[in-house]
């Protein structure tokens, strides 16, 4: 069977792994992406819960990669304020797009809604050559080119391959990089509800002494997504409660602060974790996104942070074809290594930080941290430089998102 060749491969056919190859496609690289085949198991896929908060950033990113304009505007969801509070005292913190001279903080986008909007994407890029329901068995680097094996018997080589397979990456496996990660002992529900009253596009997340619930507006006025970050065990009782149940504890814990719950969609778990790859790169490989770290998702920056990966990736591979060097060259993808994996650890420590200052309630620890919220909440100066930081309206960016 003759060998196949490209430029960069890409493993991984969800949201960075799309986007990463839209993003090499579009600056002129041969690509082709391996991605399993998500109905394999016969009949349609199940539906997925789960919403993305899209920081200003994210939206930069998918705008050039022609993914944003495939979206309807009945799966944009925004929201222009934030509203967090403490469920032991009534200090809270309030977050103003207004206040950066913004119309919006950021976007509530279905994943699945995202995940097909990218598939209609490469359908106008023809330098994305499609590897669908296959997996790698073998990776085999050399001297000028690496050779991934798939599970069909063909064998693909490019300069580059790039990991965003998810965090049980078989890529970073099968290149041996070590995984270092950290079990929360939390698992996260995700569901659609709908609520009694209008949302007005503010998202809003308690902090309850098992974890985070969040409330996330969608594009209709009465739709959020919500996620439960809590024990493993009541994340399993959440899952097994009748809808009315299920109601009654959601209205219960978030104040009822959007009024009655009134219909729920499909509820799904997943369990947390916070993990950062020991290494972003290696021979002819490069990282991205969940194979490359994991956050908690208390501020929705996940999704986000693997965007910025490849975005970041694919500057690094622009400068260093302009220079005509090695695109596989581990100098090259050492220089995307250092510009990533300081960010992403920074902000992995925080959303940490904030994890166990909040599900922390020895006293007189809930009393300091309310008097730090009001305090904080008064800030204004202190809490615009972190929406400009948090949306990706400045940092260590890369070109295409801070170009307007």
């Amino acid at each position: 069977m003759d060998r196949l060749k490209t430029d960069i491969l890409i493993v991984g056919g969800g949201v960075v792994g799309s986007s990463m190859a839209l993003l090499a496609a579009s600056n002129g690289f041969e690509c082709g992406l391996v991605e399993q085949d998500t109905a394999a198991g016969g009949g349609p896929p199940a539906a997925d819960p789960r919403v993305l908060a899209l920081t200003l950033a994210s939206q930069k990113i998918l705008q050039f990669i022609n993914a944003w304009q495939q979206l309807a505007p009945a799966d944009l969801g925004r929201f222009e304020r934030m509203h967090v509070w403490d469920e032991n005292g009534k200090a809270q913190v309030r977050f103003d797009s207004a206040d950066v001279n913004r119309s919006t903080l950021g976007y509530i986008v279905q994943q699945d809604a995202l995940v097909k909007a990218l598939e209609k994407a490469r359908k106008f890029q023809p330098a994305v050559t499609g590897f669908t329901g296959v997996s790698p068995t073998s990776l085999s680097p050399d001297r000028k080119e690496v050779t991934l094996g798939l599970s069909d018997g063909r064998q693909v080589s490019a300069k580059l391959i790039i990991a965003a397979d998810g965090a049980r990456s078989k890529l970073r496996q099968l290149a041996g990089i070590d995984y270092d990660s950290r079990k929360y002992g939390q698992t996260a529900v995700a569901s659609v509800v709908q609520t009694e009253l209008p949302h007005e596009r503010v998202a809003r997340q308690r902090f309850l002494a098992k974890g985070p619930i969040a409330f996330l507006p969608m594009a209709e006025q009465d739709q959020c997504g919500v996620v439960w970050s809590t024990t493993p065990e009541q994340a399993a009782e959440l899952l097994d409660m009748d809808e009315t149940g299920f109601h009654a504890l959601l209205q219960h814990v978030f104040d009822s602060r959007l009024g009655m719950i009134k219909h729920s969609g499909v509820r799904q778990s997943f369990p947390l974790q916070r993990a950062q790859a020991r290494h972003y790169c290696a021979d002819r490989l490069a990282l991205v996104g969940d194979a490359a770290h994991c956050v908690h998702p208390l501020a929705g920056l996940g999704a986000n942070l693997g965007l910025l990966d490849a975005a970041s990736l694919l500057e690094v591979l622009c400068n260093a074809r302009a220079g005509r060097r090695d695109i596989g060259g581990m100098t090259v993808l050492r220089k995307y290594e250092r510009w990533r994996k300081g960010e992403n650890f920074m902000v992995m420590m925080v959303l940490e930080g904030l994890k166990y200052l909040f599900e922390n309630q020895t006293s007189p620890l809930p009393e300091f941290r309310n008097a730090g919220m009001g305090v904080f909440n008064s800030f204004h100066a202190l809490k615009n430089f972190i929406i400009r930081r948090a949306t990706g309206m400045e940092g260590d960016l890369p070109a295409i998102v801070k170009n307007d």
